[in-house]
């Protein structure tokens, strides 16, 4: 399969470093390798981004966060949240997965047929526990 079939929905961790936010080292040796992908990203990513960034931004960091956003949605294709990724994002949540948007992402990459760029291995693991379409692509993967 060419490299540009790949689809894939990123986690919000990969989206932190567009807005300023260092994070994992395995994370921000990945992104150059994704050039070759087509990139999708959720608000609901976005919105999960800020809870994280909001504890500590300081004001100088503003207009950084609001560039990243810029670029996120000229660069990453959008990607809507549908009545078939809320349905598997309620399942998984009434089993036992209590990460609400986790549960969304994933539900979202079944929904729309897509890989799902995550380094959340307890989801990954949940998911085939309990019988459900392993999408997980890992930063090791991408090549």
């Amino acid at each position: 399969m060419n490299k540009k079939d790949y689809q894939i929905l990123l986690d919000t961790s990969f989206l932190l470093p567009f807005l300023g936010f260092k994070t994992d080292d395995i994370i921000i040796n990945t992104l150059p390798k994704l050039r070759r992908y087509y990139l999708y990203y959720s608000d609901l990513s976005l919105l999960e981004a800020l809870w994280k960034i909001s504890k500590i931004v300081k004001k100088e960091n503003l207009e950084i966060i609001i560039e990243g956003i810029r670029l996120i949605k000229k660069d990453l294709y959008h990607i809507r949240l549908d009545e078939r990724a809320i349905e598997i994002a309620i399942n998984l949540y009434m089993l036992g997965h209590k990460d609400l948007i986790d549960d969304l992402l994933y539900g979202i990459a079944i929904s729309q047929d897509l890989m799902f760029l995550s380094i959340d291995r307890s989801l990954e693991s949940f998911i085939k526990e309990h019988g459900y379409e392993n999408v997980f692509i890992h930063p090791e993967e991408i090549e």
